[in-house]
């Protein structure tokens, strides 16, 4: 992955510049549609190709690993292969879905456990794993696991949750 800076603007010093991955050149500042579970709601994906036009959508990574699980994306050879896209995919960590499952997840250094929304079944997801999840998935772009804080929330929690999320980042 290469990214250049082709624009900056000196007051108020906005930017543009290109990211180019294995999938093509995407153009920044990016409109990024987001398909969370392999498809982008309401859109037809030949919509989506030419009326839209893209060059990277999101997919994420709590909801492909439930539903349709990472052994089903692996074995259709990819996101890409399986929603029959071929521009950039970036994928997110999961960390806000597991935040918003507030009683149904328990945070630890090692990383989180959660209880599936689609069926309650208990899952455990840790920097590494997600880092995995994201490779098996084949994005082009993958987001570092992070713990999302409420708003408002004490600053000593904030605090000790930034500390957290970098030492996993680390880990990433």
């Amino acid at each position: 992955m290469k990214f250049d800076l082709l624009k900056k603007d000196p007051q108020s010093k906005a930017r543009a510049g290109s990211i180019t991955t294995d999938h093509g050149v995407i153009e920044t500042p990016i409109f990024m549609p987001v398909g969370t579970v392999a498809s982008v709601k309401g859109v037809h994906q030949r919509e989506l190709k030419e009326d839209i036009n893209p060059d990277i959508i999101l997919g994420n990574t709590y909801h492909l690993y439930l539903r349709p699980q990472t052994e089903i994306l692996e074995k259709a050879g990819g996101l890409h292969k399986f929603m029959n896209w071929d521009r950039n995919i970036l994928t997110d960590s999961g960390g806000y879905q597991v935040y918003s499952l507030s009683n149904n997840r328990k945070i630890k250094e090692e990383g989180v456990k959660f209880k599936s929304h689609i069926d309650g079944s208990y899952h455990f997801f840790s920097p590494e794993s997600v880092m995995e999840i994201q490779r098996t998935i084949g994005a082009d772009i993958i987001m570092a696991f992070d713990e999302c804080t409420p708003y408002p929330c004490d600053y000593r929690y904030a605090q000790r949750s930034m500390h957290m999320t970098h030492r996993w980042l680390d880990r990433c």
